[in-house]
């Protein structure tokens, strides 16, 4: 689109797995131009994933993240192909980076030597722990920093073991802060002319969603317990058992109001106008029994019923949808909430689209095939010659 914030910003992303990935989808989808340096010595293990049966470019989740981006084969672990990323560095705006704070040094390529080449480059960083203190070095995926965010030991229910949730958030939420760093930063060298270095950790990324866990130790000394699909406030508050094969919908009230439609909803029955279910706080503190008697009226409906019931009489409520039932309710077809893409060796996918509408993000194209845009990159943007890049590729520089 003509109006996209980052219409003309070249970024190159040496990225790998989902933070990496979300990155990059994400800023294509605001209008960049997004090119992604991979090579046969380090393959995104997104696209070696069980679904693809060897075939690098069928990756579900890889295509997914990184739609809209190119391809390009380099092996930075020839001098050669050192120097050919850093001529693409001199004609790019941005390198975004989520390898281990040794990775970019190693190739030679920190900050302090690209900003040589050029002065005023961005470069984004999003490591695992960060590139300071004692953990910087040590592997990281997003189960690791998840614990070491404080995220693990949130999550499961009253008195069990912490519980890894089954979508790693650490990647999203990264991935996302990364996005505000280069859009930070873009903005800035729009008014200084300025590059800078912008580092964040992803386990510090999920820190700044627990404020209030850090807040209650350093006040009070406690560590909060685990609750489950309980809330601190809000009773009754949970996943509800339906009509139908593990089906549910999940409720949430948070004051009387609420609860007294509820109640409507439910015909009034005569436990609800029991003094232990009176208050809030008297709710709270049975809400055992409070969730058995509320799954005995939802197990008489369906989960869409029991969401447009409750939704009517301004009650939060929502049915828990399957995959299935996702790509098919009638909401999220409405709202183009997933959207086809056409890719040259994958055909017809579906995928989720930018979470936000507005006039400075539109479609984008399929995800890249392995090196699918590896004559546009050193062709077309660094001018080798055909036998210049046959060269390169026989020498396993471009690889």
């Amino acid at each position: 689109m003509s109006s996209a914030f980052l219409k003309g910003v070249r970024v190159l992303a040496m990225t790998q797995v989902w933070a990496g990935g979300w990155m990059g989808g994400i800023l294509a989808d605001m209008g960049a131009e997004v090119i992604k340096v991979e090579s046969n010595k380090k393959i995104d293990i997104l696209r070696r994933t069980i679904e693809t049966q060897g075939d690098l470019n069928r990756g579900p989740n890889f295509n997914g993240y990184n739609r809209g981006t190119k391809s390009c084969n380099l092996n930075l672990k020839k001098p050669e192909g050192v120097e050919l990323f850093k001529k693409l560095v001199k004609i790019s705006d941005v390198v975004i980076e989520n390898l281990a704070p040794k990775g970019m040094p190693g190739f030679g390529l920190d900050y302090d030597i690209l900003k040589q080449v050029k002065p005023d480059i961005i470069m984004v960083s999003v490591p695992g722990f960060g590139s300071t203190g004692p953990d910087k070095n040590y592997i990281s995926y997003a189960a690791t920093v998840q614990s070491i965010g404080g995220l693990e030991a949130s999550f499961g229910y009253p008195g069990g073991e912490p519980s890894t949730p089954s979508i790693f958030m650490a990647d999203p939420v990264g991935g996302m802060y990364g996005v505000l760093g280069v859009c930070s930063a873009v903005y800035y060298h729009h008014k200084t002319g300025k590059g800078q270095h912008v580092e964040l950790a992803q386990s510090e990324a999920i820190m700044s969603l627990l404020p209030e866990s850090v807040m209650e130790y350093e006040m009070t000394g406690r560590i909060r317990p685990r609750l489950g699909n309980r809330d601190e406030i809000m009773a009754p508050h949970g996943c509800y058992p339906c009509k139908g094969n593990d089906t549910w919908v999940a409720i949430a009230v948070s004051d009387d109001e609420e609860w007294q439609a509820l109640c409507r909803v439910m015909g009034n029955p005569e436990w609800s106008k029991a003094a232990r279910f009176s208050d809030r706080f008297s709710r709270w503190q049975n809400q055992d029994e409070l969730n058995k008697l509320i799954a005995g009226w939802t197990r008489s409906f369906t989960h869409y019923e029991v969401m447009h019931q409750l939704q009517k009489a301004g009650v939060p409520s929502g049915a828990s949808l399957s995959t299935e039932e996702m790509n098919h309710d009638p909401h999220v077809k409405e709202r183009g909430a997933l959207i086809e893409m056409t890719g040259q060796k994958v055909g017809k996918t579906l995928t989720w689209r930018s979470p936000w509408k507005s006039a400075l993000t539109g479609s984008n194209p399929a995800s890249p095939y392995f090196g699918e845009h590896n004559n546009y990159v050193f062709n077309t943007l660094l001018g080798l010659s055909d036998s210049e890049i046959e060269k390169l590729i026989r020498e396993e520089v471009i690889y």
